[in-house]
């Protein structure tokens, strides 16, 4: 069984605190976050956060009006409302038909995390993570999407990534998929640095 205790963003597999994938990429990518000061960092998270509360809610309930999301939903700006309707220009540009939201994942009991969206991107199967940061890192979502797929146990036809920057016009971009070989050795890598600890 696997549980996700949110307050302290930990996952666990049969009662054992399991790694994330998230930690996995902070293992791959230590310098990642360094130069960006903790206040700022929190609030990007909050701002990504509402966006992806506003569109998990929006697809589960197919209800696509802001003023009713904003009736259900705390936050909701202007700065929101402009990404949220870059996503639905997205979504009606590409025939985005979601299947699945916010599931957790586990590959074997060695990892843990939560991907973002499955989805048929113009009949494509597609693993789908939701970006809003200012810069796409195409190489960590290689990462990250790829961890995801294998602990998904399913090869999905595109991985892609749908990037909302702020105050900027959104797009969906092809996401290269890491080669399992690649991804079990990084995993060992992290698990036996962990172990050593």
């Amino acid at each position: 069984m696997i549980e996700f205790l949110k307050e302290d963003h930990l996952y666990l597999v049969d009662g054992v605190i399991t790694p994330s994938v998230t930690q996995i990429l902070q293992f791959l990518f230590p310098d990642k976050y360094k130069d960006v000061p903790p206040e700022i960092l929190a609030k990007k998270a909050e701002y990504g956060s509402i966006l992806h509360k506003v569109i998990e809610i929006a697809e589960q309930e197919q209800m696509f009006e802001i003023e009713a999301l904003r009736q259900k939903i705390k936050g909701i700006n202007y700065l929101i409302e402009l990404s949220f309707k870059q996503y639905l220009k997205i979504k009606e540009k590409y025939n985005i038909d979601v299947l699945e939201q916010e599931q957790i994942v586990a590959y074997k009991d060695y990892y843990c995390g939560t991907f973002d969206m499955i989805a048929k991107v113009d009949g494509k199967k597609s693993l789908i993570d939701i970006k809003t940061t200012a810069e796409l890192d195409i190489e960590y979502l290689s990462w990250q999407l790829s961890f995801y797929e294998l602990a998904k146990g399913e090869q999905f036809e595109k991985l892609y990534v749908i990037w909302l920057p702020k105050k900027s016009l959104g797009e969906l971009k092809e996401i290269p998929r890491k080669p399992k070989k690649e991804l079990l050795r990084v995993l060992k890598e992290y698990l036996d640095c962990r172990n050593n600890e």
